[in-house]
């Protein structure tokens, strides 16, 4: 087996042996390996030191060699304004007539002439409530009105009657006394014929008898005329006695008249109504709420005042209401301002009344701004106010020689800017800030109506920059 072996690897060396110089393979140097990633490598280095260049070092090089361009910004003049002292509270609205309608009597509902939400007028039915039973009473009160007036009239006829029979007496009075006086007279005559002779003491005694026959009948006369009287006046007195008891009749049947409209629930007032709980067949009494109506067209709202603004107060200060934008949707008047204080919240109490516009409710929670005083004032972008140190900044537009700057500032490469003396530049002034009036900010000091701010695009300024006006440059033609 040895032997065989070394034969096959005879044949084969001589088999290589054999083959011509040409076209033998010889390996490739170790250094050609290296040789394509090393190009790659110096073509990625190139490209970016290309950028680089081309990005950065060449700007640099050109900004250094180019003048410094003006900055374009927004510039205006603050707005002068008139500034509001004012303060905001919670309030809410309750209006000037609203009333829960309860039944004066009892019964049982008969009819319902509305619905909930219907706008309604003064003295338009609202509800029935049934009345049979007091129109029955009615009814009977006017009957016993009537007999007591039969009842006087009766005596009134009673009185006249009496009357007619006094003025009889009085006449037989009259003549009874016509005859007293005569037999008196007959008498003393035939008193003097006697004395003289001419007659008898029989004669005599028969004129006295006459006389005392007269004198008689004139006392009955005057009895019967004083008897008479006595029932005249007792009369009279059942006359004023009926007559009162008409009088009692006719008011009980005014109060029966009176509670049978109470048994119609009318509106007191025009206005719009609330929910009705009651229904048709609920039995009901003078503690059953029925309905409610409500008129919203004048609303008062009430505002509790913290006791160190109290002293401020009185009638006739302007109160707004605000809506959620925080704009004033209706302005009022202060009306009322409570004499005591609010031991709970140790404030005050203030009203003020409000025409109702349609979209405000009564019980409705709102915010109210009471105007204090108005004073003029000067307001500001709140985009144009800078913040640096715990101080107040704004940018005034300025000719570089009247704008306080010493040197412009340098621009964003390092280099140094050269300006003129009338090139604007911003210059940065410290103020003094009062209210918030929206996007606006008062200025109490530091700038006036008649300075030119930059009002946006602040952050990209420096102290002393160079600027320019966007709207100038914009209205500008191009070259």
């Amino acid at each position: 087996m040895n032997g065989e072996e070394t034969n096959r690897n005879l044949k084969l060396q001589t088999s290589t042996d054999l083959e011509p110089l040409s076209e033998r393979k010889t390996p490739p140097p170790r250094w050609r390996r290296f040789l394509v990633p090393a190009l790659i490598g110096l073509a990625i280095v190139g490209g970016l030191g290309w950028i680089l260049f081309n990005r950065l070092i060449l700007p640099l090089m050109i900004a250094s060699q180019m003048k410094a361009q003006p900055t374009p910004v927004p510039l205006a003049n603050p707005k002068a304004a008139t500034i509001e002292d004012s303060s905001d509270y919670a309030a809410s609205l309750d209006s000037r007539q609203s009333v829960t309608l309860q039944p004066k009597v009892s019964g049982q509902i008969s009819a319902i002439y509305v619905r909930p939400g219907q706008r309604v007028e003064a003295g338009q039915p609202l509800m029935q409530i049934d009345s049979a039973q007091q129109r029955a009473q009615v009814a009977s009160r006017q009957s016993a009105t009537q007999t007591s007036q039969a009842e006087v009239e009766t005596a009134r006829a009673d009185v006249d009657s009496a009357s007619q029979t006094l003025r009889s007496l009085e006449a037989r009075r009259t003549t009874a006394q016509s005859n007293v006086q005569l037999n008196q007279r007959e008498y003393d005559r035939f008193v003097e014929l006697q004395k003289q002779g001419a007659t008898s003491q029989q004669v005599l005694d028969q004129r006295l008898n006459a006389l005392q026959t007269a004198q008689a009948a004139l006392k009955q006369a005057e009895a019967d005329m004083q008897a008479q009287r006595a029932a005249i006046q007792r009369a009279e007195t059942t006359v004023s006695r009926n007559q009162r008891a008409v009088e009692q009749a006719q008011a009980n049947t005014a109060e029966g008249v009176a509670q049978l409209q109470d048994y119609t629930i009318t509106a007191p007032f025009a206005g719009t109504l609330g929910d009705i709980p009651a229904k048709v067949g609920d039995t009901v009494s003078n503690t059953t709420q029925l309905l409610s109506v409500t008129q919203n067209e004048q609303l008062e709202i009430q505002i509790q005042i913290p006791l160190e603004r109290a002293s401020a107060l009185r009638t006739g200060l302007p109160v707004k209401l605000l809506n959620d934008k925080n704009e004033a949707v209706q302005t009022g008047q202060i009306s009322f301002i409570a004499p005591n204080v609010d031991p709970a919240s140790q404030s005050v109490q203030a009203k003020a009344r409000f025409s109702n516009t349609g979209n405000l409710r009564t019980s409705q929670f709102v915010r109210a701004r009471v105007i204090w005083a108005n004073r003029p004032g000067v307001l500001v972008p709140t985009t144009a106010i800078s913040r640096l140190g715990g101080r107040d900044f704004l940018f005034v537009a300025a000719p570089f020689n009247a704008s306080g700057c010493e040197a412009p500032a340098p621009s964003q490469g390092g280099g140094k800017v050269e300006v003129t003396p009338d090139q604007l530049v911003a210059a940065q002034k410290p103020i003094q800030l009062g209210k918030i009036v929206g996007n606006e900010q008062e200025v109490l000091e530091g700038v006036t109506a008649s300075d030119r701010i930059v009002t946006s695009g602040i952050l990209q300024l420096q102290n002393c920059a160079p600027i320019a006006d966007a709207a100038q440059l914009r209205s500008s033609p191009s070259p």
